[in-house]
């Protein structure tokens, strides 16, 4: 007798089937709470490629084994070595994302529209993945929701995070002081002498930079607010950023134990600015969110702290510290341990299948199911970042739904995607090749084992993988197959 889907996701530890959360299912779900023993264990070169990209793609890890893990970072951590051909064509399909301030307030209401397809485009088809996903990280870091302020964000998105996301920290926190966007996002375009605000100035201390353990007091946070005074924006220059003289409180201030005195000017944000970014406390700070983002969510403290010390030694180069923590024995040892993120999922699924939508209310609309809209997270600490926030019956049951949508329901006519699950099955001859193909394509490798059997036993009666394939399984089988591997707990933890 045939496995449905219902008892395939019963057999694979995590059942999402039915249009209700009964307690039962509600059981079965919370089983992707705990992680699967998953096939990356075993390979540390598949692990690396499974933190450093949306999805592994079986012609990026040959790549990578011809280049060994080191060499495929180095080539990741440089990526304007690499060519990336379909990207730059994608994007001249978006030219609201390389438009000036100016002309970019132009455009209306379509910049929140590019924000949102040009993430998901170049997450999906950019060949240098672990860049992408770099500029996620710092995107939460300084978070901006965008709302009304989109055409800003385009600009601050542009030239202070993608900019400098594997550059030098402090230039990319001045680059986003700076930034009009993030001037009106914490009320610091209105901060004067008079009445200053002190939200950016808290912001930049407890989620910027020094963490709200840091070592900073409120004392500290108002001082921060006053040498900020007269920071704001105004339309008549190339970036939009202006200091205000006028709007400056130039008296003296004590901040985090240095001295600034009285009849200053911009000095006083620059001080700031540099104090905060050459902190101790900073380094551990940021050092420990990257490892939350790219290890586990509670990373070692010896391996923050590591990182931390390369920090400090290269002056906050990215690019060193993503090094030390991605090639530490931490990190190898910690497969299997992060849940993917709503849009990670969305991004890596889309990867796997290549599926494409043919109108942005639709993709906007699956997202919205997922509940991680890019640039849509309204408090200023960006997405949640641990399995806690996410690994919760709802969530993964929209996951569940998503999937089938993306695959089980690409060929509806009333669905407007395209999408490539014939083209890239192969031409297997029996079950087990299909189920080998379609797991190439979501998970990078074959299955094997416990974690394969599910798989054989839905698409073969009796679990027979010798079982030939024909016209009336692919029909009926290949969607399905490709959504159960994307909906189960083996693709969710990574």
């Amino acid at each position: 007798m045939q496995t449905s889907r219902r008892d395939f996701l019963k057999l694979a530890g995590g059942a999402l089937a039915g249009a209700s959360l009964s307690g039962a299912v509600t059981q079965r779900v919370m089983a992707y709470q705990a992680s699967p023993q998953l096939p990356t264990i075993a390979d540390p070169l598949l692990h690396l490629l499974n933190r450093t990209t949306y999805g592994v793609r079986p012609d990026e890890l040959t790549h990578a084994r011809e280049l060994g893990a080191e060499a495929y970072l180095d080539e990741q951590l440089n990526p304007t070595s690499i060519p990336d051909a379909e990207m730059d064509a994608l994007l001249k399909t978006m030219p609201i994302l390389f438009m000036s301030r100016q002309d970019a307030h132009k455009v209306n209401y379509r910049q929140g529209e590019a924000l949102i397809k040009g993430m998901v485009l170049r997450a999906v088809h950019s060949r240098r993945q672990l860049f992408e996903r770099v500029v996620e990280f710092w995107t939460d870091h300084f978070n901006v929701a965008s709302q009304d302020l989109a055409a800003d964000l385009v600009v601050m998105h542009r030239e202070a995070i993608r900019k400098h996301a594997l550059g030098n920290f402090r230039e990319m926190l001045f680059a986003v002081a700076q930034s009009p966007a993030m001037l009106y996002y914490l009320n610091q375009a209105e901060s004067s002498k008079e009445h200053p605000n002190e939200n950016y100035a808290r912001e930049l201390l407890e989620l910027h930079t020094l963490g709200v353990d840091g070592g900073y007091t409120e004392s500290d946070v108002k001082a921060a607010a006053r040498a900020l005074t007269g920071w704001t924006v105004h339309d008549g220059t190339e970036t939009g950023f202006y200091f205000n003289k006028d709007m400056h409180d130039t008296g003296k201030k004590d901040i985090l134990g240095h001295h600034m005195p009285a009849e200053r000017g911009i000095e006083d944000g620059l001080h700031l600015l540099t104090l905060v970014a050459n902190h101790p406390s900073t380094a551990q700070f940021v050092c420990r969110k990257l490892c939350i983002r790219f290890v586990s969510d509670n990373p070692p403290q010896p391996l923050i702290d590591s990182a931390a010390q390369v920090w400090a030694e290269t002056n906050g180069e990215i690019k060193p510290v993503l090094k030390h923590i991605l090639m530490s024995e931490e990190f190898t040892a910690s497969a299997g341990q992060k849940l993917r993120r709503p849009l990670d999922f969305f991004i890596g699924a889309l990867r796997a299948t290549g599926t494409s939508f043919q109108e942005f209310w639709l993709m906007l609309s699956e997202l919205e199911d997922l509940t991680q809209v890019p640039y849509d997270w309204h408090p200023p600490n960006g997405y949640p970042d641990a399995a806690g926030a996410w690994a919760n019956p709802g969530g993964l049951l929209a996951r569940w739904n998503v999937a089938m949508d993306l695959t089980h329901r690409a060929y509806s006519e009333d669905y407007p995607v395209t999408t490539e699950l014939y083209e890239r099955m192969g031409n297997p001859q029996t079950v087990g090749e299909l189920v080998d193909n379609v797991a190439a394509q979501v998970f990078g490798v074959p299955l094997v084992g416990d974690a394969r059997s599910p798989f054989i036993n839905y698409v073969a009666e009796d679990g027979d993988e010798a079982a030939p394939v024909d016209e009336f399984v692919i029909a009926n089988k290949l969607g399905t197959l490709y959504g159960l591997m994307l909906a189960s707990p083996l693709y969710q933890w990574r």
